[in-house]
């Protein structure tokens, strides 16, 4: 079965979707809070300073002119800044479609505050509730009758009925047991949209609370599937944040959107520029802590490219010569993180003692790791020779077109394009592999595995000896699918001499085409160094692969990237069937 079960599901697909692809501008007002929770991740920045009303204002107005759209007010706790209305009346005024705050909600206890914030234009109140009671909420919080006032906000913000109100709960050992009574609890006070967020090892958190907040989610599963269960109310919105996404099998709608992880980077975007550009390694990179980090996949590989950039120990380089036009608005960013980049205990940063190396271009990269191969992706076959000539190093020559005019004339009767040997096409439409297929020549022809080729492809028998099939990863689920075949039958059905790339062996039913190392110049500035969006882009589109928790004892386990996270959350876990021991 291919994605939603009913035209209404495919609707809450898409909406859900649509509001994770917001362009978010989160402004911090404060380096306070008048809570001090166990599990704040964000401890380590709180000093009680509020921060610079100008700087703040700079920040709202930057973030709505590079594109933003939802303007989020965070701290600390944001409500405690003097000047919270006049930011709220900015955001109105600057044009933001969505003006939020995500806080404690103790102040909106004060009925004539909240007024004047409504007013002000503020249309969304996120809350922070960890309980379903003082007991376990104020525990939580470290200040008795938190959970009191927090609450008679609550009540004052839905009796008002203007702004949109939902609740976050941040999961951990003291309320996981407890988690389906806070969703009950504030479903009966009328709360309908809710954000679970799964503890990460940050701050307080992680120096105080790692021996009593830190949690095995499978000896939790019960609860958190009782919780995760509220999603199948059609009246409710459930939102998971990171949790990891083995742990939502049975519930992969509710895996979070991988664009959202442009928000992680963003918040943290001064800490990954010192480890890009000088070499620093993110302080929190320890074994201990990374199991419980819903980053540490995507962090292991971006530590897995600025080796294989440094050591130029690649087969091939790839380069999208429409890479710059996708390229990710830059905004916003925590003030937190760019104080924790400057300081390294005695507030000086370190010397950029790895910058000459991680400088060179790509094509100084290819040179020394003595790569063969250059990968091309382009609209047409012009721009794709365009970027060749740039590259005068490679030997061999992969392609990926959106049109393949022009091709047949170009290249030569030995299979030689440019000066290159044309070693494979990637087309997406079957009339293209048709053609290409028609040639005298021997380079692969690489067909997308979508709905609309499916027919041409299974009717290849026997197959032509130069066609591979790839099944392609889209940056949107709503991408999979629109395109994605039902795979759980169509691989019972292909020939099995067609190669097939990008697919599980448990899946495919037998091995898939090796991968091959690859540095991805859309990663990298024109000078040659990673710059972490470009970074994040490529790992969401290509790179972002999960597992199920039975692939652990699958005997390809340690070798299979698994599926890519929108092929999950298009078509579940359940396609994973692990292969045991012979």
């Amino acid at each position: 079965m291919v994605g939603p079960s009913s035209p209404a599901e495919a609707v809450r697909v898409a909406l859900r979707e649509e509001a994770a692809h917001d362009a978010r501008n989160w402004v911090r007002l404060t380096y306070a809070c008048n809570d001090r929770c166990i599990f704040c991740l964000d401890s380590d920045s709180h000093d009680g300073e509020m921060r610079d009303p100008e700087a703040i204002k700079r920040q709202i107005l930057d973030g709505r002119r590079a594109g933003a759209t939802r303007l989020i007010l965070s701290g600390g706790e944001p409500t405690i800044h003097p000047r919270f209305l006049s930011f709220l009346k900015l955001g109105r005024l600057a044009g933001y479609g969505k003006v939020q705050t995500i806080t404690n909600g103790r102040m909106f206890a004060y009925a004539g505050f909240l007024g004047q914030c409504l007013d002000a234009g503020l249309d969304e109140v996120t809350f922070s509730i960890h309980g379903p009671d003082a007991r376990v909420h104020d525990a939580l919080v470290g200040v008795q009758g938190a959970f009191e006032q927090t609450m008679a906000g609550l009540r004052n913000v839905l009796a008002d009925g203007r702004p949109i109100v939902n609740v976050d709960v941040c999961v951990s050992r003291g309320n996981v047991r407890v988690l389906p009574d806070i969703i009950e609890m504030v479903v009966a006070m009328g709360v309908r949209e809710l954000d679970l967020l799964q503890i990460v090892p940050f701050g307080r958190a992680f120096r105080e609370g790692r021996d009593t907040l830190f949690y095995d989610l499978e000896e939790a599963a019960q609860h958190l599937r009782t919780a995760f269960a509220w999603s199948e109310r059609p009246d409710m919105h459930l939102w998971l944040n990171r949790f990891p996404p083995p742990h939502c099998e049975g519930y992969e709608q509710l895996i979070q959107d991988p664009h959202k992880l442009i928000d992680e980077v963003r918040g943290r975007r001064p800490e990954f520029e010192r480890q890009l550009v000088y070499g620093t390694p993110l302080d929190c990179r320890e074994p201990a802590r990374c199991r419980y980090c819903y980053l540490e996949h995507m962090c292991d590989t971006l530590e897995g490219v600025v080796r294989t950039a440094r050591e130029s120990s690649f087969d091939v380089l790839r380069v999208d010569t429409g890479a710059e036009a996708r390229g990710e608005p830059v905004f916003g960013g925590d003030p937190a993180s760019e104080r924790r980049a400057k300081d390294n205990g005695d507030g000086k940063l370190r010397l950029p003692v790895a910058e000459p190396l991680l400088a060179r271009s790509p094509e100084q990269r290819a040179r020394s790791a003595g790569a063969r191969t250059l990968r091309v992706v382009a609209p047409d076959l012009a721009t794709a020779l365009r970027a060749c000539r740039e590259h005068d190093w490679a030997k061999e020559l992969e392609l990926e077109l959106e049109s393949v005019e022009g091709l047949d004339a170009a290249l030569s009767p030995s299979g030689v394009i440019d000066g290159k040997r044309l070693a494979s096409v990637v087309v997406r439409d079957a009339a293209q592999a048709e053609q290409l297929l028609r040639l005298a020549a021997d380079f692969e022809v690489v067909l997308w595995l979508t709905r609309r080729n499916e027919t041409w492809i299974l009717a290849q028998r026997p197959a032509p000896s130069r066609l591979m099939i790839l099944w392609p990863t889209y940056e949107r689920v709503t991408e999979a699918v629109d395109n994605d075949v039902d795979v759980g039958s169509f691989f019972g059905r292909l020939d099995p001499a067609v190669p097939v790339h990008g697919v599980p062996p448990c899946v495919l039913g037998r091995a898939p085409v090796p991968e091959r190392r690859v540095l991805d110049a859309a990663m990298l500035e024109p000078t040659g160094r990673i710059e972490i969006f470009r970074f994040t882009a490529r790992y969401i589109a290509e790179g972002f692969h999960t597992k199920s928790l039975r692939c652990r004892q699958c005997v390809h386990d340690a070798t299979c990237r698994g599926m890519h996270i929108n092929q999950v959350r298009a078509h579940g876990f359940s396609l994973m069937r692990p292969i045991a021991p012979v």
